[in-house]
């Protein structure tokens, strides 16, 4: 069989993020992510962060120094998915997803399969699973990414 010439467009087994980070708070669970293309990845023409976790307790995201609220300098798109076939909007959890700054800050609320588009420049995060009854993927994906995708560390921490 010869090899494709295509097979460097395919990664075929997602990896683990650094594990120097501290990706959540052990009180309120820690949600363990997973890249398939990232800065400095395995596909670098593709300039593209597609990273996923699948979420089977209450968690928390966003809510350390390292992995703070932060924005970017390109969008990206937030994807929270139930997992039942004969239900597809079913999520099976609680989500609250923070997005802006100061007096615009909201609080968004999810309970059904959904999108959040954010765009380059606006302030996100945290994220809280609640509720978790079934497991929700939740994917990101970001493409154009540019320099502060790369680094999150510097911006403050959002109240808890």
């Amino acid at each position: 069989m010869t090899e494709s010439k295509f097979e460097k467009y395919v990664v075929r087994n997602p990896k683990a993020p650094d594990p120097t980070i501290n990706w959540g708070r052990a009180d309120l669970g820690i949600v363990d992510l997973y890249h398939f293309l990232k800065p400095a990845g395995p596909i670098k023409e593709a300039n593209t962060m597609v990273e996923y976790a699948i979420v089977e307790k209450d968690s928390a995201f966003g809510v350390t120094e390292e992995k703070a609220p932060h924005k970017h300098d390109c969008d990206e798109l937030f994807i929270f998915m139930g997992v039942n076939p004969a239900d597809k909007n079913e999520l099976g959890a609680e989500i609250e997803f923070w997005m802006g700054e100061g007096e615009e800050t909201e609080k968004i609320l999810l309970n059904t399969s959904s999108l959040i588009y954010v765009p380059k420049g606006l302030l996100h995060m945290p994220v809280f699973f609640r509720n978790v009854k079934k497991p929700v993927m939740w994917m990101v994906i970001a493409n154009s990414i540019g320099e502060t995708l790369k680094s999150t560390r510097k911006y403050p921490v959002r109240g808890v």
